[in-house]
């Protein structure tokens, strides 16, 4: 199957320029040119950009994705620089989330106050007191 730009642009949601981007970089090789202003991209370009979104989502940094698939052009060579990049990056990972939850837990934490202090004032009541909580 091939693809326009287009066409994997909606299916990763995805600029265009960001997908021509990853070409420039060299995270999608072997992209055909038709002509100047257009490409044609195959089922393995679908694969690998879906890989990248997945270690994007998971915080691995571009050259470090990059260094991933050269890596993986020699996975006997390399498997274990792979498996000590992904496990490095899976620390990095739950650290972000440990993160994201203490500030998912604030926010939480506010929107209850915030909800009783709408309430205290629809009703003319006290203010509640963050303390109270």
């Amino acid at each position: 199957m091939s693809y326009t730009i287009t066409e994997l642009s909606k299916m990763f949601h995805l600029p265009a320029s960001t997908i021509r981007y990853y070409e420039k970089i060299g995270l999608l090789e072997n992209v055909e040119h038709v002509n100047p202003y257009r490409r044609v991209f195959d089922e393995s370009h679908a694969v690998r950009l879906n890989a990248i979104e997945c270690f994007k989502k998971a915080l691995l940094p571009l050259d470090e994705i990059k260094a991933f698939f050269t890596y993986e052009k020699d996975m006997v060579a390399n498997y274990e620089n792979i498996l000590d990049m992904m496990k490095a990056q899976e620390e990095k990972t739950l650290e972000r989330m440990k993160d994201l939850e203490t500030g998912l837990t604030h926010l939480q934490k506010k929107i209850r106050y915030y909800s009783l202090v709408n309430e205290a004032i629809k009703n003319d009541s006290p203010l509640p007191s963050w303390n109270d909580l």
